[in-house]
This record gives structure tokens, C-alpha cells and sequence, in this order.
């Protein structure tokens, strides 16, 4: 790598995909018509604000402050130099997150999350577990909002929306876990709805700093949790956009996400056998799976695409022992 790593994004074919959204969220006729307004404005929002984000989970609890700036497809945060985040610097698309780290100099490539999260709230629209309906809402950085629910189809109060209904901005959003306590929540304090933003706002250059690619990434996570190095070739046509360690029941695994095109491809690494029926069972209709064992791993294949491209992908990864439910 050459020793002065400077990093521009440039983004290709967003626009395209941006409209593509637009035109299937036009077709969101029933929903309230607040969530209409905040899912059609999310692919043109621009703004500059400061928010606080919390979040709760059994005795563990954060809180902290980013500097946010939104163009379209663009974002970009920031944080107080009193953070423990200093420093870092993070801009994204639809496409790619850019993470900045200073303490390791370091520029980390990884899959987007804010477009993940609005694609969430998106399908709320069209979920059928979800029963919306709407409530005035509360004064948030200077402008008054429109409330959307989300509750379970008994009542339990699951989300709440506070949305700036002449620009579609979601100001506040709460979640709620099963018994009704806040597990979690964002909160605009100032916002400016018509800013100048400079383009060079998402530009991240920094003399010197290593870019680490979605590859050099699984190998760190690989090696340092102390799973076997398994990854989908770039010739099954899919790349890969980033690697997370986690934990299911008990279990101790990694999740590679891929994509090729517009499809995505989940690879999940366990540390113990799973069931089959179960993976198929939480998949939902559209997605298919396909396990086996290696090694003393199980290797799980999820995604939108038939069983038996998967069992060949399964194959490019590495040589099994017999699937699972087979």
C-alpha cells in the first residue's frame, strides 16, 4: 500500500437505485400517511443536526452525542471531542461505509447502516405483524411533529416515530422491548433543515492511514475469536461487504454479509451445530438455507437465491461433512 493513503468516494449508480425505491414506495397507499411522507422524502433528505442516541440492554447502557450531516444519498458523522468516539469519522452511501479510527490510523470499509435502517423503517409499511397509527407528537429541536405507533397486534407499543411532517425528518424514534421498557432511542436536539453543505464533507483523506478492505477484516475477526478462515471467492459472482462477530443462543459465531447485484448472502460460522428446521423457519419465504459441518463448525448459507446455487456456493467455501437435515 502506498504510504500516503488518500480515500475519495465515488459512488457509482446511486441514483438509479434511489429512484428505483422511490417508485416502490409510491405504491405504499395504505399506510399513514406521516410514514409515506417520511419514507418518499428519505432519498432527497438534506440536513445538518446534532443528536443523542441511547440505548439499554440488561445492565448494560450507553449514551452519546454525533454530529450528523445528511445529502441524499450522502452521510456523514461526527463526534464531541469529549467522547470516547473522538476523532473518528465516519461517511457513508448506499453503497459502503468509510470508517475513520485514530488511535490505529486506520480507514475501515464496511456495509452501510443508515440505509439499513431506513430500509427498516420502510418495511414497517408493509408488515403485516405491525399495526400502525399515528398521534400528535412533541416539540423536537424547534419544530413540532407527527407521532406514528407501532404496536404488536395485541397493543403492545413497539416503536414510536416522531417525524417533521413538511420535510419527512424523523426527529426521534424510541424502541420498546416486549414488557414495554425503552431498550433504545435517537433524538434530534438541533437541526438545520436548509444547510450548505461542502462536498468535501465526504471526503476522508488522511496521510499515512491504512485502508482495511472487508477481507483483511474477516482475518482479524477469524483469528482473534478463533474460527477457521472461511470466505464466498469473488468468482460465485458475490463480494464481500463486511464481517460481525456474534452470538446466537449461547452459541459463538461470525456473519459475512455478500452481495452481487442487488441480491445479499448471508454466511453464517458456528461454533456448535444448529437445527436446519429452525434456520429455514426464521429465513422467512423468500430466503433459503443450507448448512453443513466442517471441522468441528457449522457453516450456514442464507439468502435469496435457490438451494442448490447455495449448495454450490457451499462447496467454494470448503469441503464439509454431510449437511445438516440431509
Amino acid at each position: 500500500m502506498r504510504s500516503e493513503a488518500c480515500l475519495i468516494l465515488a459512488f457509482v449508480a446511486v441514483t438509479a437505485s434511489a429512484q428505483y425505491e422511490r417508485r416502490q414506495y409510491d405504491k405504499l397507499a395504505t399506510v399513514p400517511p406521516i410514514l409515506r411522507r417520511a419514507i418518499r422524502a428519505q432519498p432527497t433528505l438534506r440536513y445538518t443536526g446534532t443528536t443523542t442516541t441511547e440505548y439499554a440492554q440488561g445492565a448494560n447502557s450507553g449514551r452519546h452525542q454525533e454530529y450528523v450531516i445528511k445529502d441524499g444519498p450522502w452521510y456523514r458523522i461526527d463526534f464531541p471531542n469529549d467522547s470516547q468516539f473522538a476523532g473518528q469519522v465516519i461517511v457513508e452511501n448506499n453503497e459502503v461505509r468509510l470508517h475513520y479510527h485514530p488511535i490505529a490510523n486506520e480507514i475501515v470499509q464496511e456495509p452501510p447502516r443508515h440505509g439499513e435502517a431506513w430500509q427498516k423503517v420502510a418495511n414497517l409499511a408493509n408488515n403485516p405483524k405491525f399495526v400502525l397509527s399515528t398521534a400528535s407528537g412533541d416539540f423536537i429541536a424547534g419544530f413540532r411533529t407527527e407521532q406514528l405507533v407501532v404496536s404488536d397486534t395485541s397493543g403492545n407499543v413497539l416503536q414510536r416515530l416522531f417525524i417533521e411532517p413538511g420535510s419527512g425528518v424523523i426527529l426521534k424514534r424510541q424502541l420498546f422491548d416486549l414488557v414495554g421498557m425503552e431498550k433504545g432511542s435517537f433524538e434530534f436536539s438541533k437541526i438545520d433543515l436548509s444547510p450548505r453543505i461542502d462536498p468535501q464533507a465526504f471526503v476522508l483523506k488522511r496521510k499515512n492511514a491504512k485502508v482495511i478492505i472487508p477481507r483483511v477484516q474477516l482475518e482479524r475477526i477469524s483469528k482473534r475469536r478463533g474460527f477457521q478462515l472461511r470466505f464466498l471467492p469473488p468468482a460465485s459472482g458475490f463480494l464481500l461487504e463486511g464481517t460481525v462477530a456474534k452470538n446466537f443462543a449461547g452459541i459463538e459465531g461470525l456473519v459475512e454479509t455478500y452481495l452481487g447485484g442487488k441480491v445479499r448472502l448471508w454466511i453464517y460460522v458456528l461454533k456448535a451445530p444448529v437445527d436446519p428446521d429452525r434456520l429455514r423457519k426464521n429465513a422467512g419465504k423468500n430466503l433459503h438455507v443450507y448448512s453443513y459441518e466442517s471441522n468441528g463448525e457449522t457453516i450456514v448459507l442464507m439468502g435469496n437465491v435457490d438451494e442448490r446455487t447455495l449448495t454450490r456456493f457451499g462447496s467454494m467455501i470448503g469441503t464439509g461433512t454431510s449437511p445438516l437435515g440431509h
